[in-house]
């Protein structure tokens, strides 16, 4: 019995260290980093914001007539400040956006024709003002964007107030003494299209800010004065003059929108 369980104890010492040594523990892995994913812009949503540059090359056209001795120019303002509000809606599909943005701007914009007609002491001055007191658009827009930077063409409707009035008084008397009543008529069209295109960065997800230009042609104005002899006069023939442009002028502008999106 003492015989078998030295052999036990010895069978058991040797074997122990066999199986200590075939014992393997692998350490766990190392966590992974933690990677922050990139923001996802996102363009779809209602926006609201102001928007302020410079509107330019806008010429009025010069008077012409039917008669002698007529002589005339103009002076446009051919830069001036343009600015306002706009409200708009975005829908992003992809790449692609597209939308559509309604703006009102005031336009310092205004332009004074003038000519002379001779009178027996000299000369007498007649013309035009014209003014557009304010500006607006609906347009359609259509953009690709990538992530927050987004490029985009633009256009549809364009309407304005354009005052025109005539300057030179109700009556004439030429170099030969011959009497005129003198009467004017101003129309304007005041509606007509804006095309263009710009681009917008997202600063954050709701604040973006943009340069747009624009074309816009309002149509056309014109001014047509007519000159009938007075009843009883000396004589002398009816004429008339007549201005007649286009109300188109480009503008670039700087725009801030804040974004529900």
């Amino acid at each position: 019995m003492k015989r078998f369980a030295l052999l036990l104890a010895s069978a058991t010492a040797f074997v122990s260290p066999a199986l200590a040594a075939d014992v393997i523990y692998d350490e766990p892995p190392a966590p992974a980093p933690m990677v922050e994913a990139a923001p996802q812009y996102n363009w779809s949503g209602l926006y609201v914001g102001g928007q302020a540059g410079v509107a330019f090359n806008r010429d009025s056209g010069a008077f012409s007539s039917d008669t002698t001795g007529f002589s005339g120019g103009n002076d446009d303002s051919n830069s001036g400040f343009i600015g306002g509000g706009h409200i708009g809606y975005d829908y992003q599909m992809g790449n692609f956006v597209i939308g559509a943005v309604a703006d009102l701007n005031y336009i310092d914009a205004e332009a004074n024709t003038s000519y002379t007609l001779p009178t027996a002491t000299g000369t007498q001055t007649f013309g035009a003002d014209q003014e557009i007191n304010y500006v607006g658009t609906v347009r359609a827009k259509a953009g690709y964007a990538m992530d927050r930077f987004m490029v985009y063409a633009t256009g549809g409707l364009a309407y304005a107030d354009i005052e025109n009035s005539y300057n030179g008084g109700g009556t004439y008397t030429d170099g030969l003494g011959n009497a005129y009543d003198v009467s004017a008529r101003t129309d304007n069209d005041d509606i007509g299209y804006a095309v263009g295109g710009g681009f917008d960065v997202l600063a954050t997800q709701n604040v973006s800010f943009g340069l747009e230009y624009l074309y816009t042609d309002l149509g056309e104005s014109s001014v047509d004065v007519d000159y009938t002899p007075v009843a009883g006069g000396l004589g002398g023939a009816s004429f008339s003059t007549d201005s007649n442009n286009d109300l188109t002028y480009h503008s670039v502008m700087a725009k801030a929108s804040y974004r529900f999106n």
